[in-house]
């Protein structure tokens, strides 16, 4: 097997690079010397432990190929997608004025609140307790304590709706 993979990696060599960036045109000339490069080596290295035998190789290495790279533009879109989010500067002096400008309204917002709902709020969303430990404290039950949390959050989404249809009016 290994001669025959060795002839046809010869042969066909530039097919394949040709059937790569054909189909593949966001591939570099490097990009599909490795993808080959690898599919040749990953099938040598598994072709005397197929238990399978291999009708049309040749076939079977285009389908390899075409694996391989999907593989690879796979890999390398999630390192592009890592490395942008990584270069975001969330310390810029406009992001900074942005978010506490933000907690100010959030916290006008939760202030607007009745007082029963706010405690709901507060504890559930930004203090993290249970609902069964605010039923402890305060001695309402647990459906009740979701009701007014559900309402509460309505109320917020109303107000800070306001508020964003108030400021892209002056825009």
């Amino acid at each position: 097997m290994k001669e025959v993979l060795e002839r046809l990696f010869e042969d066909d060599y530039d097919n394949f690079k040709s059937y790569l960036l054909g189909r593949f045109s966001s591939l570099s000339n490097y990009d599909v010397e490795d993808i080959i490069s690898k599919t040749f080596i990953k099938l040598l290295s598994t072709g005397s432990k197929n238990k399978y035998s291999i009708n049309n190789l040749q076939s079977y290495f285009y389908g390899s190929l075409k694996n391989g790279a999907l593989d690879y533009i796979k890999s390398a879109k999630k390192e592009v997608q890592d490395v942008e989010f990584l270069e975001i500067d969330y310390n810029t002096p406009e992001r900074i004025l942005l978010n506490q400008e933000l907690k100010k309204i959030i916290a006008m917002a939760i202030d607007n609140l009745d007082p029963k709902s706010r405690y709901i709020f507060v504890s559930s969303e930004i203090e993290g307790k249970s609902f069964k430990e605010i039923s402890n404290e305060t001695g309402i039950k647990i459906g009740s304590l979701l009701s007014r949390k559900s309402r509460a959050k309505k109320k917020l989404r109303e107000y800070l709706l306001i508020y964003i249809m108030e400021e892209n009016k002056d825009v």
